[in-house]
């Protein structure tokens, strides 16, 4: 990989996961200091609320109180990331995609340390549990990653393809 592309994933993946990791603690800091366990806050009516919530195992629920599992789960994925970025030959979409997968779970690392739980507020209808911003970015970064594992090099294939024959 040439120099320049290596460079260039690590920070887009590295800014994207700070980005991620400040919106997410802020949003919290938000919720910790305007919300209330046992009070809803109803942002669009039958769809969307508020409600300050603890999770101390992992999405959905699953495996509540094992908070060491996770911590040590976080720390890998922020690892893997950085290993994943210094590398592979990620593309922009692929860096970014990974950075938002570090800041989410660097961002519920930080609750997990500081708190013993990770902090939710956000309530969608059709949404089996609370979440919050670093959970969100977990999930479209995964998304967001293995579609660009399945189609990248089909799209870059095409784009080339395109370039050659305009030139």
């Amino acid at each position: 990989m040439a120099p320049m592309a290596w460079r260039r994933d690590v920070l887009t993946s590295g800014a994207i996961a700070l980005l991620v990791i400040a919106a997410d603690q802020a949003t919290k800091v938000w919720a910790r200091g305007s919300l209330r366990p046992d009070h809803e806050v109803t942002v669009i009516n039958g769809w969307l609320w508020f409600r300050l919530t603890s999770n101390s195992g992992a999405s959905l629920g699953l495996l509540r109180g094992h908070n060491l599992v996770f911590l040590v789960a976080s720390i890998l994925v922020v690892v893997a990331v950085a290993v994943v970025a210094i590398r592979g030959a990620l593309g922009t979409v692929g860096a970014a995609a990974l950075g938002a997968v570090a800041g989410g779970a660097g961002s519920n690392l930080i609750d997990r340390v500081r708190l013993g739980s990770v902090i939710d507020f956000i309530e969608v209808h059709l949404w089996p549990t609370d979440f919050n911003l670093a959970d969100a970015a977990i999930r479209l970064g995964v998304l967001v990653f293995v579609l660009t594992l399945l189609f990248g090099r089909s799209w870059r294939s095409r784009r080339n393809a395109a370039s050659r024959s305009a030139g």
